[in-house]
């Protein structure tokens, strides 16, 4: 986003610069005629290049004179969203669509109120770009559903998904963002590739992804397995028609005020010695994400699901060393009250809150950026997550997070809970 920001800065400061040296026969109005001299990359490492074309989704900056009056611009017949902050009158910064022309002129349009300007400007088709899937734990023979953009079947050129191992899978339907396939028998972790046209790209996200597991809830995997890390271990776990093991079970009463009970809706993995890592590099959180599996049976209609980090300087918990428990002092140790902290950063996954209620049909995979793990536990706004040294201890719990809600008892699995790189 830094980058993202600084280009744009660059960008416009060249624009500016461009306009008091060029020559407006309208005195820089921008009243007249919209003229188009050249386009060029808005990326400042590049922007002394020309373009003739560029991909959908490109962000380009469109130099020429009287375009401060320009209030739409299609490319082909797909219309562009302008930014009036990014509009002067020698000069517009402005994002390709992503939509497939219907039809294929390889054309700018710039209108104003009164004339309008055509350039001429190819639309480049990317490659397909896998980026989600429903879930990412799925059976072999079963069904996969991938999300993403440039999904483009060409009868002599037919979409392809491919699965790690080299094994391509049977496709069941498509359309320009979404692809239905069943998975090959012998289906291996990693990441999948969809091939079009236009190239062949590799998905977000790894299928049945064992990357950085930190909670999986399988017995032996952790010490003191039978102490759930912490206070607390839900309802249990089971293995019981589950995508990978064991997984974790939460259920019981949630009141629409927020409230919820502890022993039902709350798992501790507490930081287990003063020196244990974290879990990732905390000190690049933007590129992170928490994603795990999760299936909801019955409405769940209130409270939101919380994660939360913590580290040595929270709590932590070390049975192997003569039993000694933390520092019960302060904010510290085992009284927890990080948990209910308004100033405590965490994410909040409320999916019933824009329609009310909310459950699966069978299991999906939830993806929370750690960018956005900047709320307190009603769902206050907090400035800044914590640094790196507290990401060695993880809580799950399902309670507050400020959306009013309404009484619900649902049960929520919970799987494979891990932190990844958000893209490749």
């Amino acid at each position: 986003m830094k980058k993202y920001i600084f280009n744009v800065i660059v960008a416009l400061s060249a624009l500016i610069a461009f306009n008091s040296c060029s020559d407006d026969d309208n005195g820089g109005s921008g009243k007249g005629t919209p003229v188009v001299r050249y386009v060029r990359p808005c990326d400042a490492s590049v922007s002394d290049s020309l373009l003739t074309g560029a991909y959908l989704g490109n962000q380009i900056a469109i130099i020429g004179e009287n375009l401060g009056s320009v209030n739409k611009i299609y490319f082909n017949d797909q219309k562009a969203k302008l930014n009036p902050n990014f509009v002067t009158d020698n000069a517009i910064i402005v994002t390709i669509p992503s939509g497939i022309p219907g039809e294929k002129e390889d054309l700018i349009k710039l209108y104003t109120n009164n004339d309008s300007c055509y350039y001429s400007f190819e639309t480049l088709v990317p490659a397909p770009s896998p980026r989600t899937m429903t879930c990412e734990y799925v059976e072999d023979g079963d069904i996969a559903y991938i999300q993403g953009l440039y999904f483009i079947h060409e009868d002599a050129n037919p979409l392809t998904v491919t699965f790690a191992g080299g094994l391509n899978a049977e496709i069941i339907s498509y359309d320009l963002n979404n692809i239905e396939v069943r998975v090959p028998a012998g289906a291996q972790s990693g990441p999948i590739e969809v091939t079009s046209v236009y190239g062949t790209s590799k998905s977000y996200f790894d299928f049945r992804d064992q990357r950085n597991i930190v909670l999986d809830f399988n017995n032996g995997n952790y010490p003191d397995y039978d102490y759930f890390f912490g206070w607390h271990g839900g309802k249990g776990v089971t293995s019981d028609n589950g995508i990978n093991g064991n997984y974790l079970i939460f259920s019981g009463d949630l009141g629409g005020d927020g409230s919820s009970t502890d022993a039902d809706f709350c798992f501790d993995r507490w930081t287990y010695t003063p020196d244990d890592p974290d879990f990732f590099d905390a000190s690049a959180l933007s590129k992170y994400a928490v994603k795990f599996e999760a299936k909801v049976i019955g409405d769940w209609s209130a409270c939101a699901f919380q994660v939360i980090f913590t580290g040595v300087d929270e709590v932590w918990l070390n049975w192997q060393n003569n039993g000694n428990w933390p520092d019960y002092a302060g904010t510290h140790g085992g009284n927890e009250t990080w948990k209910r902290d308004s100033t405590y950063p965490r994410g909040l996954w409320t999916p019933w809150a824009e329609t009310g209620s909310f459950t699966t049909d069978g299991w999906i995979t939830v993806t929370m950026p750690l960018s956005d793990f900047k709320y307190g536990i009603n769902g206050e706004s907090i400035s800044s997550p914590k640094p790196a040294g507290h990401y060695s201890g993880i809580t799950l719990f399902v309670g507050a997070g400020g959306a009013e809600g309404t009484d619900c008892s649902p049960t929520i699995y919970v799987d494979n809970v891990r932190v990844v790189e958000a893209e490749r």
